[in-house]
């Protein structure tokens, strides 16, 4: 490769994408890539030392959470501060945080939230400024990234078919194939020779697009993997980082794949998706596209059983079309990366944890990263996590079990962060704890903290202003990335990966959460208003009459807000942060039992929402937790509940409904609506006792077809569970009546006291 050195004084504006640390000689590296104003960079640290606290028989000017005093220990390297933190630990010294490891210290010490301004001696080396030592300080770039996704085809035989990449940035879009074989190329599918010609080639285009960001769809523990090991196979090293080594893998305790690919991040998508809290049923890039983009494969996984089989053919027969096959796959995770914002999320992300970008779901991490800092500013230290004793899970939230029926002008009001926010009144926060004896606070559950010394609360208000002022910019994803922040204090704190566990933070939280909720029903049964339902923080609260609904709804919810500023004053000398918001207003709302327990289900309702829109006021069904939005139910019973809760807002008679469905489901005129589907959650083999129907059906279509699908469809018949492939005029209409219909009609019809078993064959009339 041809190298181009330039030297020059530069001043940018970067974003820190991803880093490293590890020993050199006598000294730690830590290497910083990112992107700039003026294109890629990379910043080496060479003079930084890592360090750790032990246990101090004096007073010193540390002391950890529990009053032990401790003293810092410099180390020039991580192998230094290993052997020397076993050394302590073998005289009976306890150490602490020495499990922090120097690229995480550096950042969070310096309180760099990726966004930075860098100055000093740079060198151009092939399209990328280098640093060594220069100034750092905070800023507020937002970067341009390169991205390339691929995908590779593989052969039954362990041959490498294919390798497709599509390669957006700013200023380029790039699509290719390079595909095995000896055919005429053309500009988008070049023909290599060998297997080792298509990853000489792979790598030749990644050096010269130069990628931020790799991604693709299980791409570390397939597409990644089989490279590697390929790579060995031909005893050619691939390099495709940034840096000097060749691509590796490795498996951690878990058995997950990670690997070391220096300069650039990974981001594989199903981990993408779930990390920022997209759900699906099934994360297979075939369904996550159908469901994000309306569009799928090439190849339909769920209907085709051997997509090796067609993928041998096309190689055989139709490179051209395997080619087609191959880029659109790696086409499609692009197409989801941008559909969702995913990328823009996870920078987003990034910047207000201070993680870096393949790092951004680590909750505890980014504790760690804003917390440990100010902290040493108070004198205090924090213990190893494995250190830490993790007694039981937290108590969770107040949940008033729902009042079963149809109730009218019913009002949903919501606390705005909860947990965050009461947090932020009562001081809730590892430091306010240890530091309860100063200047004490007594929460509504006896938990005692401090209400001069805490990092938290400041912490939250500092957040809650940036969410502001993303709101008021409509920056949907970096509000989101401080909503994601900030609900997760709560949860890292009572988790067992946390090393500022104790369990009278969280019970501290969801304690005086339970209290909240319970305090303002009582004020609002004192003005005269029922609670229905209420859960974590929302109340569903029923109104006198329907006039004037939304003043009635805004002028409750602004004395409930006064009613919270004066006793939290009166009873703990506290200003409240806590704001309870006008949420939705339901014209109508049901709730059901469960079945065979008599009780209000929870989270389970429907409703007849009014909403304004240009157009005025509009009514909206709205079904949670329904069999309505549940994929696993036939369209025949989703429809059926859709539409009997329809008749009941609006009070028609539904005996005239049910009957017509009756007669037409045994008049055989609703055969294409009882489809059922279930994804298999294992190989159909091992599906051996107690089989469930979408197994039976499945076993049943490879028996007789070959064909294995994913996800069958079937319908139930007197022969049990039969795929839709194989003829079924035999249909059960007993089980969709009393399987599918009857729970569902029993579930409302129980609420005029009536049921689906009398009403068969004698008259209902509800209105």
């Amino acid at each position: 490769m041809h190298v181009i050195l330039t030297l020059m004084h530069k001043q940018i504006e970067g974003f820190i994408l991803s880093g490293q640390s590890f020993d050199r000689e006598d000294h730690l590296l830590i290497k910083l890539y990112g992107q700039s104003n003026a294109g890629a960079f990379l910043v080496t640290i060479n003079h930084f030392q890592n360090y750790f606290f032990v246990e101090s028989k004096s007073q010193t000017s540390f002391k950890n959470l529990d009053g032990t005093w401790v003293e810092k220990v410099l180390c020039n390297t991580q192998t230094d501060l290993k052997a020397r933190k076993k050394q302590f630990e073998d005289e009976g010294l306890r150490t602490f945080e020495s499990d922090i490891r120097p690229l995480e210290r550096y950042l969070m010490d310096r309180g760099f939230y990726a966004q930075v301004n860098i100055e000093g001696e740079a060198i151009l080396k092939n399209g990328i400024l280098h640093y060594i030592n220069p100034s750092i300080e905070k800023g507020n770039h937002y970067p341009d990234c390169k991205i390339m996704s691929f995908d590779i085809e593989t052969g039954k035989d362990g041959r490498l078919y294919s390798l497709a990449y599509s390669f957006r940035s700013k200023d380029l879009v790039e699509n290719k194939v390079f595909m095995l074989g000896d055919a005429t190329s053309d500009e988008t599918v070049t023909f290599c020779y060998t297997e080792k010609k298509i990853l000489e080639s792979f790598q030749a285009a990644t050096f010269r697009l130069d990628p931020d960001i790799f991604t693709g769809w299980n791409v570390i523990g397939f597409d990644f993997h089989f490279l590697e090991k390929k790579s060995k196979q031909f005893k050619s090293p691939l390099y495709l980082g940034r840096g000097t080594r060749p691509l590796e893998m490795y498996q951690n305790a878990r058995g997950e794949w990670t690997m070391n690919l220096e300069g650039r991040v990974i981001i594989d998508g199903p981990w993408a998706l779930k990390t920022n809290f997209f759900s699906f049923e099934s994360y297979k890039l075939n369904n996550v596209a159908k469901i994000v983009l309306g569009e799928g494969k090439d190849i339909d996984e769920d209907e085709v059983y051997d997509k090796w089989e067609e993928i041998e053919r096309r190689f055989r027969e139709d490179q051209l079309s395997l080619a087609r096959y191959n880029l659109k796959d790696a086409q499609l995770v692009l197409d989801i990366l941008e559909s969702t914002k995913i990328l823009d999320l996870l920078l987003n992300r990034s910047l207000i944890s201070g993680l870096l970008l393949d790092r951004v779901g680590g909750s505890t991490a980014a504790f760690d990263h804003f917390y440990l800092p100010p902290l040493h500013e108070y004198g205090y230290v924090a213990p190893n996590v494995s250190d830490v004793e993790w007694l039981r899970q937290a108590k969770g939230g107040f949940v008033l079990n729902p009042k079963v029926g149809v109730h009218e002008n019913v009002l949903v009001m919501d606390f705005k962060s909860l947990y965050p926010t009461l947090i932020q009144t009562f001081f809730i926060d590892p430091l306010s704890r240890a530091e309860r004896g100063v200047n004490p606070l007594t929460t509504p559950v006896v938990l005692t903290f401090s209400r001069d010394h805490h990092i938290l609360p400041g912490k939250i208000k500092e957040l809650l202003g940036r969410r502001a002022e993303a709101k008021a910019m409509k920056n949907t994803n970096l509000s989101q990335a401080v909503k994601i922040l900030m609900n997760s204090f709560y949860g890292v704190m009572g988790s067992s990966g946390c090393r500022f566990y104790q369990e009278d933070l969280p019970d501290a939280i969801t304690g005086t959460g339970q209290w909240l909720l319970k305090t303002v029903i009582h004020f609002l049964a004192e003005l005269g208003f029922e609670v229905l339902y209420g859960d974590t923080d929302s109340l569903f609260v029923q109104l006198k009459e329907f006039d004037g609904y939304e003043e009635t709804s805004i002028l409750l919810v602004k004395k409930v807000n006064q009613f919270l500023v004066e006793k939290l004053q009166v009873d703990f000398r506290v200003e409240s942060k806590l704001e309870i918001q006008y949420d939705k207003f339901f014209k109508k709302l049901i709730m059901t039992s469960t079945r065979g327990e008599g009780v209000g289900a929870k989270k389970r309702y429907a409703g007849l929402m009014l909403k304004t829109s240009p157009k005025g006021i509009e009514e909206e069904m709205v079904l949670t937790g329904m069999e309505y939005v549940r994929s696993d139910w036939s369209a025949l019973a989703r429809n059926f509940q859709y539409e009997l809760i329809r008749r009941v807002f609006y009070g028609e008679d539904i005996r005239p409904f049910i009957e017509k469905i009756l007669k037409d489901l045994m008049d055989h005129k609703l055969d294409d609506s009882l489809v059922l589907s279930k994804r298999l959650s294992k190989p159909i083999e091992e599906y051996v006792k107690n089989i469930p129907p979408h197994a039976k059906a499945a076993k049943i279509l490879f028996e007789k077809t070959g064909i294995i699908k994913k996800r069958p469809q079937y319908v139930m018949t007197l022969r049990g569970a039969i795929p839709i492939e194989i003829p079924h005029n035999d249909i059960d209409y007993d089980y969709y009546i009393e399987r599918q219909i009857a729970p569902i009609a029993d579930s409302i019809l129980a609420l005029f006291g009536q049921n689906f078993e009398d009403m068969r064959g004698s008259q209902l009339s509800l209105f």
